[in-house]
């Protein structure tokens, strides 16, 4: 099974701990240029030419103290905001370098920083926009800057601006910025899509996990029922042999010594999807009697609400192998359309030779476009299991859990299929089984 994430920079996510790192960064580097200053001052004791590279530093310092302190107010950080982080390195950066030298200054370098946590930390597009400035900035500084007298001293010389050994420097990082940009994006891409799959894997066993442990739960009522139900058929057999009863009492407990029948049975059957599901056996039925026997057993218990099937497909219905479960998600299906309030309930059927489509459609009042974008999510469980009270007024008065799509969607899944739900035109909710056609062939 594969997905698709709603949105691709999901995987892209800046934290006000990157944004601190970054500007410790800053800091250091603006360390290491008031040390340059300093060194100029002491050993020159001139101040010719240093006033523009001070006014840098005291306003890059600032920004970087304004942007500490806005971080340890601010709850998260996006990636436009870290983006403008690293452009306030870049430019600042440049201002700093041209009063100093320009390309002759060794700290030019540091335009690779911004360059490699762009890579790192956020979307492609904002990789590049930092790579065409910090290039762009540097091309300007190796002709226009100011001679800073500790690394241009062949300005003085007459020498031309552009020397040869500035430009290998210049064609260097131009390499570097290339390589940094395409190769760093992609190996950052790949460990961000290793975690997506760890994250999804271990999201797969947590909910398969909560399915288990709601089985074992079942099972355990199962074999806790077993007695009192037993009790209570024989107590009714031995009530429909009293003399002296009225036919409508006889009646009442007819119908009771059905229902109970119809309880063990329900027992019985889950013993047997217990069993089946330990050895692995699966049963392969045509699709079109799947869904039909699941609609009978279902419309039995739900006389009140009228059920049609409609089959779509052409051709003979294809195989579906299928355990217990996958009847009682159908049926979960039905009886969150059915308690919508809906009088009457369609299910559909369609298929081709890879999938056969099982739809349920009620006319209640349909989903919130929050729900069904966050069911859009195959990982998000709590959209599934707020559907039932979030849209179906009568689902708390019957006691639902809301855990019906949730079982349903992890069986389709388990099954080789998904679950979708959308609304449909004209008012009501459509949720479809897709799920693989042609047995264990497929």
């Amino acid at each position: 099974m594969t997905t698709t994430a709603a949105n691709p920079d999901s995987a892209y996510s800046p934290s006000l701990a990157n944004l601190r790192s970054l500007l410790a960064i800053r800091a250091i580097a603006l360390l290491g240029q008031a040390g340059v200053l300093a060194y100029v001052l002491l050993v020159s004791r001139t101040t010719q030419s240093l006033s523009g590279m001070a006014v840098s530093l005291v306003v890059l310092a600032l920004i970087t103290v304004a942007s500490l302190w806005w971080s340890t107010r601010a709850s998260e950080v996006d990636n436009r905001q870290f983006f403008s982080q690293l452009m306030v390195d870049v430019l600042g950066w440049s201002a700093l370098m041209y009063y100093s030298g320009g390309a002759d200054n060794p700290f030019i370098s540091y335009y690779i920083v911004p360059l490699v946590v762009a890579a790192a930390v956020l979307p492609w597009r904002y990789t590049w926009l930092v790579a065409a400035t910090s290039v762009g900035a540097y091309s300007l500084l190796l002709y226009y800057r100011v001679p800073f007298p500790l690394f241009s001293p062949h300005a003085a010389m007459g020498h031309a601006q552009g020397s040869v050994h500035s430009l290998g420097m210049w064609f260097n990082f131009l390499f570097s910025a290339g390589l940094i940009t395409y190769f760093v994006v992609r190996m950052a891409a790949v460990l961000r899509d290793q975690e997506a799959e760890a994250m999804r894997r271990r999201e797969d066993r947590l909910r398969h996990d909560q399915i288990l442990a709601v089985a074992s739960l079942a099972a355990g009522t199962a074999h806790e029922l077993g007695t009192p139900l037993a009790t209570m058929t024989l107590l009714v057999d031995e009530l429909q042999q009293e003399p002296g009863l009225r036919q409508e009492v006889r009646e009442d407990i007819e119908l009771l010594r059905q229902q109970l029948l119809q309880c063990r049975g329900t027992l019985a059957e889950l013993s047997h999807t217990a069993e089946l599901s330990a050895a692995g056996e699966r049963q392969q039925r045509p699709a079109d009697r799947f869904a039909r026997g699941c609609v009978e057993r279902w419309s039995a218990r739900r006389p009140r609400v009228s059920c049609r099937v409609a089959c779509i497909g052409s051709g003979s219905a294809p195989l579906v192998a299928f355990d217990q479960t996958l009847p009682q998600a159908l049926e979960n299906l039905l009886n969150n359309a059915a308690d919508t309030g809906s009088e009457s309930v369609e299910v559909t059927l369609d298929w081709d030779p890879q999938e056969v489509r099982i739809a349920v459609r009620d006319r209640g009042p349909g989903a919130p476009a929050t729900l069904l974008a966050r069911m859009g999510d195959s990982h998000n469980t709590s959209a599934a299991a707020g559907y039932a009270t979030a849209t179906t007024p009568t689902a708390g008065a019957q006691g639902g859990l809301g855990i019906g799509l949730v079982l349903a969607r992890a069986t389709a899944e388990r099954h080789g299929g998904r679950l979708a739900l959308q609304n449909a035109e004209g008012g009501g909710c459509i949720a479809t089984l897709h799920l693989p056609a042609g047995g264990d062939d497929a």
